[in-house]
């Protein structure tokens, strides 16, 4: 009887502590001067934002009641939601040594092995692995690999051909722009010749859109990691231990295949470790090609790596199990993000028939050989109305904001606000990008290519992320996305469907996406 009272005890004693924990948290933001929605206890304000459809609007929209920097709770871990430009020059530049890691759900920070990629990485590793994979994405490189990426461009021009035979046939162009990013990612990054223009139930293409269907706030035990930290590692263990179990048993009950299934990420994961191991196993018989993986592999090492801060003491190579988890951030974050660029950059073309005529005069007034993609990449990256006109569709269309979070990793102060270690920021985009005082004098509701004639802010224009940790396949993006524009319009001009509006509906996941793009195709006469 004694004992079990002491349980009980025990057990009371221990919530109650978790109680005053919790509801003792929920005084960080008062304590520092700084607004905030209403929250739930317990869950924050994690509810709210786990059940819109637009995150990026759904702060926006708080921005505009509470101010530039406010407060919001995910469980009890406080989240700065900043729209101040000065903030976030602090945070993601002057005082990148405090902020360094990206703010990931607590089962994703679990570390039970060394296979970490530059998205999950940290501090030291990935300053380790930014500096081995940053010469990929050199000028010199991007050149090299342009053919390749100029080979899909073509193959997805003459699927249009193929489907758009009348002005008055409509087409969803966005799902021609996901095939051709994926066919380009394959080449470029695994050295895969694929066809997904005529093979769009490639599993490649397939498993990579349902990994974008969903955020992985989606998966319940990532919430629950979220909500109670503690809780973290044993839920991380089963979240990643239900694929091995699944495939133990659809190989030893081949029966059970049909009912089993390898959630996407993983079905992904796998194959890049297949692909990786045979490229090993046959580089010595086969003339290296000019990719991603073949960087990584000719950078890599079993030996014992050292991370250090010291450059002179820091291992400049990548641990042989690093190399497949970048291949597939690489082929993910690839993939949906340049797609949906494209299908931005398509919408305004269509139903802004004055901006596309002046990008297309811009564009005949630069002579090439068609047939040198080469040329074609040097024309690409030196026409400024096509820079600016991309520029203004990512300042008014950007494609992600939640992969630009970051965590405090020491306590600082930042323009005159406490920042506590554990805490996150958030950069509200939307407000940053409609900005007046950043953007104008024009109205910043405007397309307006020409306001990137100005210079501005640093941080005022963030779509591919800020500071030392922004996007490190920006150029590669850029130059894929202008190139394709090019090619399109020397062969059509791009109108729009009566969807276009309809299929224009945006939604959000780690990607803020239309659900299509309606548009007729005209062939421009040579």
């Amino acid at each position: 009887m004694f004992i079990t009272i002491a349980l009980i005890s025990i057990f009371i004693c221990l919530i109650a502590l978790f109680l005053w924990t919790t509801n003792s948290r929920y005084d960080y933001f008062k304590r520092h001067g700084i607004p905030t929605p209403p929250h739930r206890f317990f869950f924050g304000h994690y509810e709210t934002v786990w059940s819109t459809k637009l995150f990026s609007k759904l702060i926006q929209s708080w921005t505009q009641q509470y101010g530039s920097i406010y407060g919001l709770f995910i469980g009890t871990t406080p989240l700065y939601v900043v729209s101040d430009v000065d903030f976030l020059q602090e945070v993601y530049i002057k005082q990148f040594s405090s902020f360094h890691s990206r703010a990931l759900a607590k089962i994703v920070r679990v570390e039970t092995d060394g296979k970490i990629d530059l998205f999950r990485a940290a501090g030291a590793r990935w300053r380790r692995q930014r500096y081995v994979l940053n010469p990929t994405f050199s000028s010199a490189k991007l050149k090299l690999m342009s053919p390749l990426a100029n080979e899909s461009i073509e193959r997805m021009v003459k699927k249009v051909s193929e489907i758009a035979d009348s002005k008055d046939k409509e087409i969803n162009i966005y799902e021609l722009y996901k095939r051709m990013t994926m066919d380009v990612i394959c080449r470029c990054a695994f050295g895969i010749d694929t066809d997904m223009q005529n093979d769009p139930n490639n599993p490649y293409l397939q498993k990579s859109i349902e990994v974008f269907k969903r955020f992985d706030d989606d998966i319940l035990l990532i919430r629950l990691g979220n909500l109670m930290p503690i809780l973290a590692r044993p839920l991380h263990d089963i979240l990643f231990f239900m694929p091995v179990v699944c495939r133990i048993l659809g190989k030893t009950m081949p029966f059970l295949s049909n009912y089993i299934q390898e959630l996407p990420g993983f079905w992904l994961i796998n194959r890049a470790q297949d692909v990786v191991d045979l490229r090993i196993k046959s580089s010595s018989n086969i003339q290296k090609r000019t990719d991603l993986l073949q960087l990584m592999i000719d950078n890599s090492t079993t030996d014992e790596i050292i991370d250090h801060a010291d450059d002179r003491l820091m291992s400049k190579v990548l641990r042989a199990d690093e190399i497949t988890p970048n291949i597939f951030l690489f082929m993910a974050a690839g993939f949906e993000t340049t797609s949906t660029a494209l299908a931005y950059c398509t919408y305004v073309l269509a139903t802004k028939q004055e901006i596309q005529d002046k990008l297309v005069e811009e564009i005949n007034q630069n002579n090439w050989d068609k047939n040198d993609a080469g040329g074609i990449y040097e024309v690409a990256m030196n026409l400024s109305y096509l820079d600016m006109f991309v520029r203004e569709v990512l300042r008014m269309y950007p494609v992600t904001s939640r992969a630009m979070t970051r965590e405090c990793n020491v306590t600082t102060t930042v323009c005159g606000h406490i920042v506590e270690k554990g805490s996150m920021i958030q950069p509200d985009i939307f407000s940053i990008h409609y900005n007046a005082d950043l953007w104008g004098p024009e109205d910043p509701n405007l397309f307006i290519p020409e306001r990137h004639a100005v210079k501005r802010h640093p941080a005022a224009w963030i779509p591919f992320g800020l500071g030392p940790r922004n996007c490190i396949g920006m150029r590669f993006a850029l130059m894929e996305l202008k190139m394709c524009l090019i090619e399109l319009l020397q062969e059509y001009r791009i109108l729009p469907s009566d969807k276009i509006e309809e299929g224009f509906k945006r939604h959000e996941t780690i990607v803020i996406q239309p659900d299509a793009i309606f548009v007729k195709l005209e062939k421009v006469s040579q």
